[in-house]
């Protein structure tokens, strides 16, 4: 079997780039040949597994990805393939057109997506468009696939669900490693790309509006993105710029999570927010916004960890002041905590996907 990834980029601070690698880590332990064709030249660092370069940016480089990639799939003797994005995912249709290898492609994000500015009508057409070949579509939540099977309702069959690969050994194994310096010996975590989605203005606003109530650990923000400069200024007018730390991007954020007292998500829409998953997994309690998909469905509607309302900077802080006292919102333990995450573990997920395959 030799299993190719199709990547739009690869940007070493993704949650979707991350769990792909430990997928590919899975296949590559299972005695699998994998490879990486990324269509803007990125490169992902993975030992056992080679990159191709694709054709570029644009709609040029979308055309050149296509051929190069018709190409590969022939001389490489590639049998199945996994897509990822959906400039991924449609040069992938395009390259396969009448090829016999077997395609997966996959939606991570939630279907109202604004950093992908792609309007539900075009979301339609193009899953019909892929669900017209012989590939399957692969949701990486449940709550995604249902609401994708009533986008496109007559391709239901087709479209499944797999877990992400989030919990792996390396993972466990680097989040005992020393944790970063100066910072406080109790805090509050949030971690993801500093983009407008991910809601991190909403959580300085209610983390200023719980400090009002009550004494709080300080907050620790990690992840790096264009909204740096605009969030450290203002936690400066919130007057709370001495209790928020920025560390930036970090390449194993794990033992931050794992000390953390509470991992926070502020996300206004999720497919699958990995960083939920890791923190169970490591046994951090977690306080998350609902938002459409994702959230509830890890938190099983709110016995693993609590939810708040989306987009809402009152009914966020009410949480974090819950949390101090609140004995619900210790992280679950034992054999609750396993049976969360099982589903989660690069073996499950490579299973599933060999599971829709052989279907």
């Amino acid at each position: 079997m030799h299993i190719l990834f199709i990547l739009k980029d690869f940007k070493p601070d993704g949650g979707l780039e991350r769990v792909q690698q430990r997928l590919a880590g899975q296949f590559l332990k299972d005695g699998q040949r994998v490879t990486y064709f990324v269509m803007n030249g990125d490169t992902p660092d993975d030992e056992g597994a080679a990159t191709l370069n694709g054709g570029g940016n644009g709609m040029v480089g979308l055309f050149r990805s296509i051929v190069l990639l018709r190409r590969i799939i022939r001389r490489e003797r590639v049998t199945h393939l996994i897509a990822a994005k959906e400039q991924a995912n449609l040069c992938t249709w395009f390259a396969t057109l009448g090829n016999p290898c077997k395609v997966i492609y996959t939606r991570h994000a939630a279907l109202d997506c604004s950093e992908q500015c792609i309007r539900p009508a075009t979301l339609r057409l193009l899953y019909a468009l892929y669900l017209c070949g012989n590939g399957r579509v692969v949701t990486v939540s449940k709550s995604l696939r249902q609401s994708l099977s009533e986008l496109v309702p007559w391709g239901r069959e087709r479209i499944r669900y797999c877990p992400n690969a989030v919990v792996t050994e390396q993972l466990l194994s680097a989040a005992q490693t020393p944790m970063l310096t100066g910072l406080p010996a109790e805090f509050w975590l949030a971690v993801g790309r500093l983009v407008e989605p991910k809601g991190f203005h909403v959580l300085l606003d209610a983390y200023a509006m719980a400090l009002r109530s009550a004494a709080l650990p300080e907050l620790v923000i990690t992840g790096d993105g264009p909204q740096l400069a605009a969030l450290n200024a203002q936690a400066s007018r919130l007057g709370i710029e001495d209790r928020v730390h920025f560390t930036g991007f970090l390449d194993n954020p794990y033992p931050l999570i794992r000390h953390a007292r509470l991992l926070i998500l502020s996300s206004f829409h999720e497919g699958l927010p990995t960083v939920l998953v890791e923190a169970l997994a490591l046994g951090t309690p977690v306080l998350a916004c609902d938002c459409e998909s994702g959230p509830r469905e890890l938190l099983d509607n709110g016995r693993l960890g609590a939810l708040v309302k989306v987009n809402d900077v009152a009914a966020l802080a009410e949480g974090m002041l819950r949390s101090v006292t609140a004995q619900d919102l210790a992280a679950p333990s034992g054999q609750i905590a396993t049976d969360a995450v099982r589903q989660y573990t690069s073996q499950s997920a490579a299973q599933a996907y060999y599971q829709v395959w052989n279907q």
